[in-house]
């Protein structure tokens, strides 16, 4: 590449028209004096020789390329300055294009401005309306809410001060009861002291009188034979005895007083009981004719259930309406032999069947709804030729179920109908209804006047038998366990009901007693509902009666 010569290195050269001798070659350090085409480099006589000299290098004189460079560009002159007055001339061109597209641009941009803030008001506006449809909705479901939140609490306030009002009802009632009682051993225990107290002053008055006639012998030998009569009539009545004697059957009866409750069938009762008191008849429901052949076999609740012996057609009558519709249409092979309630929609009924097979008894023991619609039925083993099952359900929801004249009784889990337990009673066997006690054990018909009390290990706990019973049918109060054993009555020509203990002890003899109607044969049990009533069938009406405290 050439370069200037370097100060101190002074070489004379010839100079010559268009051309500065100071350019000098940067290798050799030599005038530059030509130009190769091809490489277009300027160099010097050494680089011409050396690199340059052979085709296709072309060299051109240094000062000749020069000259005609120079007369190129001042011929370029008159055309710059054209060009130079041309665009001077666009300069206020540009000015003027410069402030009218800046105008133009400055429109586009204050109308896409104004056009955008009109949609982002819109949009705004729209907002503003959104909202205000989300808040108008919002308080209309918060109104809603508050409005179903309101009556859910008005339903839950009314279904809690109905049940408030139940409790205080049935409170009111036990304590008017246990009041009513009360006032009852009160007036009695007055009554008693009155008489004590007449006696007393009886005496007393005897003794001033004997004091006074002994004063002269005229008025002694007059009035002591009174007097001596006096003392024998008041010592014939024996007071001090009798009052004695009625203290304490006054104590007795009210040691005996007790608050029960407890559920029976999925549902709570209670009551004041455990005395022996006496029986009222409150009523009587005729069974209509239409049931020709009754026999009465369980209730639920205030429903009585019946079956029609000719027909094996299934009847409900209502203590509280009195009326009774059929519910089941018989037929020739399978009638309702025991039921009991499961909880306050099932009811597990015990069967008898005539077509069963087998080594199962299958459709012996059926759950119903309270429409007596069947849900399903549930199968336990068969044992010899009875067809007839008997059923109860204990105090843990358990059904209990016993073929008749077997001695097995299965526990039966109604969840999944599976046989948990199988009680095995000894040298007994079922004769009738078993009967679930709150102890846990269990009250079986083991023979023609016999009930025994069996624990859950089959071990005999008590056996209750009374001569006299004959054909009987037992019953028992699921709240006290007290035992209601009806039977005939052949001297008095009547139905009567003995009052029996779990314990087999006889409590009271003939608590109630009905007559026996032409219309049927068989003796029905006399039931206990669950508010402690018994309910008696003398084969056309049931009678129905209530149970009070007497002293």
């Amino acid at each position: 590449m050439a370069a200037r010569f370097p100060e101190g290195n002074h070489v004379q050269l010839r100079p010559r028209k268009g051309h500065d001798m100071t350019w000098s070659c940067d290798k050799h350090g030599e005038p530059i004096a030509f130009y190769c085409k091809k490489h277009g480099l300027p160099v010097c006589d050494r680089c011409a020789i050396k690199a340059h000299c052979q085709k296709p290098c072309e060299l051109d004189d240094i000062e000749d390329l020069i000259f005609q460079r120079r007369k190129n560009l001042d011929d370029k002159k008159p055309q710059i300055e054209e060009t130079e007055k041309q665009l001077k001339t666009l300069v206020s061109k540009i000015e003027t294009v410069a402030t009218s597209a800046s105008r133009s641009i400055g429109a586009v941009k204050d109308q896409v401005k104004m056009t955008f803030e009109d949609k982002l008001k819109i949009v705004s506006h729209k907002k503003e309306r959104k909202h205000r449809e989300i808040h108008e909705w919002a308080d209309e479901r918060i109104t809603k809410i508050y409005e179903e939140m309101d009556k859910k609490i008005k339903d839950c306030n009314t279904e809690i001060e109905k049940e408030e009002q139940t409790i205080k009802d049935k409170k009111a009632k036990l304590l008017s009861d246990t009041k009513t009682i009360g006032e009852l051993v009160t007036k009695k225990i007055n009554n008693l002291s009155c008489k004590n107290q007449h006696a007393i002053n009886t005496l007393m008055n005897i003794e001033s009188t004997i004091k006074r006639i002994h004063q002269h012998d005229e008025t002694l030998v007059n009035e002591a034979p009174q007097v001596l009569a006096s003392i024998d009539e008041i010592s014939s009545l024996n007071i001090h005895q009798d009052v004695s004697d009625c203290l304490d059957r006054i104590q007795s009866e009210v040691e005996r007083v007790e608050f029960v409750e407890g559920e029976v069938g999925g549902e709570y009762y209670d009551r004041i009981d455990g005395y022996i008191g006496t029986w009222e008849l409150v009523k009587s429901i005729h069974i209509p004719s239409v049931v020709n052949n009754p026999r009465v076999f369980g209730l639920f609740s205030d429903e009585i259930y019946a079956h029609d012996r000719d027909n094996h057609d299934m009847y409900v009558t209502n203590i509280s309406t009195q009326n009774t519709q059929k519910v089941i249409d018989g037929d020739g092979n399978t009638w309702i032999s025991s039921c009991a309630p499961m909880d306050s929609n099932v009811i597990v009924c015990g069967q008898w069947r005539v077509d069963c097979t087998g080594d199962r008894l299958d459709g012996c023991i059926t759950l119903y709804d309270r429409q007596w619609k069947v849900i399903r039925d549930i199968s336990i083993p068969r044992n010899g030729h009875g067809f007839s099952v008997f059923v109860d359900v204990d105090r843990d929801g358990m059904i209990i179920a016993a073929q008749s004249y077997q001695s097995n009784i299965y526990v039966i889990n109604p969840v999944n109908d599976k046989i948990v337990n199988t009680i095995t009673m000894q040298g007994k066997e079922v004769h009738g209804r078993i009967q679930a006690l709150s102890s846990g054990d269990i009250v079986v018909n083991t023979g023609y006047d016999k009930y025994t009390a069996i624990s859950r290990s089959g071990e005999e706990k008590a056996t209750i038998h009374r001569d006299g019973w004959g054909l009987s049918e037992c019953c028992v109060d699921k709240l006290t366990d007290t035992l209601y054993i009806v039977y005939w009555d052949g001297v008095r020509n009547t139905y009567a009901v003995d009052q029996v203990s779990r314990d087999g002890i006889i409590q009271a003899r003939r608590i109630v007693r009905y007559k026996e109607s032409d219309r049927t044969d068989l003796i029905s049990p006399c039931l206990v509902t669950p508010s402690g009533n018994l309910v008696g069938f003398d084969g056309d009406k049931l009678h129905l009666y209530k149970k009070t405290f007497v002293l």
